[in-house]
């Protein structure tokens, strides 16, 4: 008995390293996996979307190449999303590098991050796990590394009123695009943030796509240009910023250092803890200070275009604090607006109409985070 009860700890250890760590007869070097922020679920018109980062560190002094990357609920192992050839390619980055990465391969001593998506049919999972296939030149079988389990987080908040008037707005937002907001990591206080995770950009269009009546490089021609920007929920406002200029022209805007980003802004916290940002705010045109408490749909400024913007549009996003580049992005849902197409092609803004929506799938929408580059018009 003594024998038995002794082996057992060994036992339940082998089970374990085989289904989390690597085989123990075969260790070797290869990757420490990561995730930093917990995966968030956001609602859409899609269902329940899970955004995540897998951090992946080449630990070893030889290049490694992602072969696939599979995403698994870690209590029964089902396997939730698989990422491979170019759906893996193009959701891979290698930190500090401007160019796409090569062939999947990640440098000695470097750090990659994949930006996963998928959706969470059924049950959805409370943990996950990812299981990582990778190939180490010169070796012939690819090797296998388990690990970065992570709760999913499900909790989106209270369903927000529109930031914006009526309509149509284009929801500007893609998880493929390698310098979206999605991506874009700041760097501060010691730690790297995506606050952007969730933003969309508000651009105006009209029926025909048109963002502008005349010379689209003259800001105030742009369509949205002087909307109302209104308060999404009962909140007070932390932050506000209202002294910078604008470019006399679209084509003219220079760059802004990290912190002068966000242009002419505002900050507000919301009741159920959480932020809310609208950042290139026109000029002069904030009307509420900080310590102000507001309510759902005041006017807190006028859209227009400040910072760092290739064009006049309200940036709109939801984080976990005050700071506009050093908060975590966190997702938010709108309690109703009217979906009416989306651009499947993002170079025919400004030149071409939008592709209108299915009759049964356009319509009123309630308690969704608005699709990439969604076509929406919100209720009076």
């Amino acid at each position: 008995m003594r024998i038995l009860t002794s082996a057992l700890p060994a036992c339940l250890a082998l089970v374990a390293c085989a289904a989390w760590g690597s085989d123990p007869e075969q260790l070797r070097q290869s990757f420490d996996l990561r995730v930093l922020d917990a995966p968030h679920a956001a609602t859409t018109d899609a269902g329940t979307q899970v955004f995540e980062e897998l951090h992946l560190s080449n630990f070893t002094t030889e290049p490694l190449r992602l072969e696939r990357i599979d995403v698994v609920d870690a209590q029964d192992g089902n396997v939730l999303a698989s990422f491979a050839g170019k759906a893996l390619a193009q959701r891979l980055a290698i930190v500090g590098s401007p160019t796409a990465v090569r062939d999947a391969v990640v440098p000695p001593g470097r750090r990659a991050v994949v930006y996963a998506e998928w959706l969470a049919r059924g049950q959805r999972p409370r943990t996950v796990g990812h299981v990582v296939t990778y190939a180490a030149p010169p070796d012939t079988e690819p090797g296998v590394v388990r690990g970065a389990r992570a709760a999913v987080s499900y909790a989106s908040g209270t369903a927000l009123g529109p930031p914006l008037r009526g309509g149509p707005w284009v929801a500007i937002h893609a998880a493929a695009w390698a310098h979206g907001h999605r991506r874009v990591f700041n760097t501060v206080g010691g730690k790297a943030r995506i606050p952007g995770r969730f933003a969309v950009d508000w651009i105006r269009v009209d029926a025909a796509g048109h963002v502008a009546q005349g010379d689209p490089d003259v800001p105030g021609h742009w369509l949205g240009y002087g909307a109302d920007v209104l308060a999404v929920a009962d909140a007070t406002v932390v932050a506000v910023r209202d002294g910078m200029a604008e470019s006399a022209s679209v084509s003219g805007n220079p760059r802004h250092a990290l912190a002068e980003d966000a242009g002419n802004y505002v900050a507000m916290r919301l009741r159920d803890g959480r932020y809310a940002f609208y950042e290139h705010l026109r000029p002069g045109s904030v009307v509420v200070a900080p310590g102000q408490r507001v309510h759902r749909g005041d006017v807190l400024g006028k859209l227009g275009f400040t910072g760092a913007s290739t064009g006049p549009h309200l940036h709109f996003h939801v984080a976990d604090g005050p700071s506009t580049v050093g908060s975590e992005g966190r997702p938010f849902t709108l309690d109703a607006f009217d979906l009416l197409g989306r651009y499947d092609d993002l170079g025919k803004l400004g030149k071409a109409g939008w592709t209108p929506r299915h009759k049964d799938e356009a319509g009123r929408r309630h308690g969704e985070w608005p699709a990439e580059n969604a076509v929406v018009r919100f209720p009076d």
